[in-house]
């Protein structure tokens, strides 16, 4: 039986999902499992998958008609075999040295269920950054236990789910919520974090594909199912940094409904907003017209493209 599993919902991503692959075939640590959940695609991408893993022993391709991410994962981390899962975007990539930083983590950290390494975000083939984390400098390269999961990500997320894992014993209490189509991971992060310990690697091992954004209305939004953030509010007494987090999420998805002229789930995720846990320039943000956030957004894709990366957090 393998370590870990590695799980990769595919919906729509034959041009990508090849590299994916190789990235995950050139690990160090070899005591894997892979199991591609085939989300519905509509082009390819099973064909390239399966061409690319042909006589490869240790993986398993599912196909299943479209029903999102959440249940996907879930159908995957069912049929894994592992005592971690390892969660892996079909258009993300691994350095050669991720499982085993993984494997690592397990291995320093049995108190610890839930395990992750930095990353970097790719845009174009030469644009390619490193987020800055809000993590001292002095810890870059280290490994250690989190101790406020809640704090450390109120700059930049330490992590996406390509560069996260658990065990997959959290998986009895702990899945993926299929009611939810937008943010899914935020949501997921949030729960575990609140009963499991954390172990991590502030190495960038894992690399996230990025489209440079060229518009500034996500129109795909409207509609979507966001996470319930109220349900949360419960455990700040417990957690104090959990509120800020929380508005902090709360914020990024305004602005996105404010461009997508979501006023449904604009009005529920003002419900609870305390602004005063926000930045002065994200107060500014929330209330600025569209068309100036539309203007700055042109300045950060234009800067991005000098391999300068704004961010209001």
């Amino acid at each position: 039986m393998a370590l870990i599993s590695v799980i990769i919902p595919l919906y729509n991503k034959a041009q990508y999902v090849k590299a994916t692959l190789l990235s995950v075939l050139n690990q160090t640590f070899t005591e894997y499992e892979i199991i591609i959940i085939n989300d519905g695609s509509t082009d390819n991408s099973l064909e390239v998958a399966t061409r690319t893993l042909e006589g490869i022993k240790n993986c398993t391709i599912l196909s299943q008609n479209n029903i999102g991410l959440s249940a996907t994962r879930n159908i995957g981390i069912t049929h894994a075999t592992g005592e971690v899962i390892a969660l892996l975007d079909a258009d993300d990539l691994w350095n050669s040295r991720y499982l085993e930083e993984v494997k690592n983590l397990y291995l320093e950290y049995p108190e610890a269920a839930l395990f992750g390494t930095d990353y970097l975000e790719k845009y174009t083939d030469s644009n390619v950054l490193e987020p800055t984390k809000n993590i001292i400098s002095s810890k870059k390269n280290t490994t250690f236990l989190v101790n406020d999961f809640f704090e450390i990500n109120l700059f930049q997320a330490i992590i996406t789910p390509s560069s996260f894992a658990f065990k997959k014993t959290i998986f009895e209490d702990t899945k993926f919520n299929a009611a939810i189509d937008f943010a899914e991971d935020v949501d997921f992060f949030i729960r575990s974090n609140l009963k499991y310990k954390f172990a991590y690697s502030y190495k960038p091992l894992a690399t996230v594909h990025f489209d440079i954004p060229n518009q500034m209305t996500k129109s795909e939004l409207k509609g979507k199912r966001l996470p319930n953030f109220d349900q949360f509010e419960v455990h700040t007494d417990q957690y104090p940094t959990l509120k800020k987090y929380l508005d902090t999420k709360r914020y990024y998805l305004i602005i996105l409904c404010r461009a997508a002229n979501d006023q449904q789930n604009l009005t529920l995720l003002k419900k609870q907003l305390d602004v005063s846990n926000l930045k002065i320039r994200q107060r500014i943000l929330l209330n600025i017209p569209l068309f100036a956030l539309k203007g700055l957004r042109y300045i950060k894709k234009y800067l991005l493209k000098k391999n300068i990366r704004l961010t209001s957090y």
